[in-house]
């Protein structure tokens, strides 16, 4: 008669303790004499790489997690540095342009300290310069007391150029580099005099009157005063050549000016002399 299921468990189950039993027993006896079971053993040697792999895994695991907080905080960090960085940079840069400021103000009042002539403080507000027009824009007018003919000075004293227009509340200068433009000059060292012209170039020509004329390279050229309309002794620039004409008996200079007409920024307006 063939077995039922029910005792096909019942028989396995049975052999499952009396094995577990002996397993025991043997494990109790193999401590006892200090040894191991050989079913230890061999257990042992499957799941030790096993356990190796997972404990690699789980180092692993913890020192990237180590290296990863580590590298966040330092993104942060670099982030927020960058910040106060730009924020530092633009702090700097309106620092230096008020310092800057502070001191063109400061050579300006010293300027206007020195002179007993009447200035009228003025700012650039626009220009016009072309082949043929070197012209900028004053915000002073009439009704501040600016006249035509009036020289125009840098806030160190330099001459630049002469009012050329006026309106109510703003002024038009021309640049001495103007092809219009006429003053009288000389040249500080020898007391030399002549007239002063633009050529709508970077230079001026400074025509004396007489060929032998005592001038020479880096001489200063000063306003004359010749005409009493711009005041004497405004520097003007330096001497760059010198020709001599021998036909006409005459000098011509050529003047590199002192400050560049499109780097004016605050200016004074000098009052008219009046004879």
């Amino acid at each position: 008669m063939l077995a039922s299921p029910h005792n096909h468990a019942v028989l396995t189950l049975v052999a499952l303790l009396v094995l577990g039993i002996a397993i025991g027993t043997a494990h109790n006896r193999a401590l006892q004499h200090g040894e191991t079971l050989l079913l230890q053993d061999v257990t042992r040697s499957v799941l030790a790489p096993s356990e190796i792999a997972f404990s690699t895994i789980a180092v692993a695991g913890k020192s990237a997690a180590r290296i990863a907080k580590p590298r966040r905080a330092l993104l942060r960090e670099n982030a927020s540095l960058r910040i106060q960085l730009q924020r530092l940079t633009r702090e700097n840069a309106r620092l230096r342009e008020m310092a800057g400021e502070n001191a063109r103000l400061r050579e300006a009042l010293d300027f206007r300290e020195s002179t007993a002539l009447k200035m009228i403080a003025a700012e650039v507000i626009s220009r016009r310069e072309s082949n043929w027009f070197d012209t900028a824009t004053i915000d002073r007018g009439t009704k501040a007391g600016v006249e035509r003919g009036n020289a125009i000075v840098t806030r160190s004293g330099k001459l630049i150029g002469q009012v050329a227009e006026t309106g109510p509340f703003t002024a038009q200068m021309v640049s001495l580099t103007d092809s219009n433009s006429a003053v009288g000059a000389m040249v500080q060292r020898s007391r030399c005099t002549g007239i002063l012209q633009g050529q709508s170039t970077d230079s001026l020509v400074l025509s004396l009157f007489s060929k032998d004329a005592d001038v020479r390279k880096s001489d200063i050229v000063i306003s004359s005063g010749v005409g009493q309309v711009i005041p004497k002794g405004f520097e003007i620039g330096r001497v760059a050549s010198v020709r001599r004409k021998t036909v006409d008996g005459t000098t011509s200079v050529r003047v590199i000016p002192s400050v560049a007409f499109d780097q004016a920024e605050q200016v004074f307006v000098v009052k008219l002399v009046k004879p």
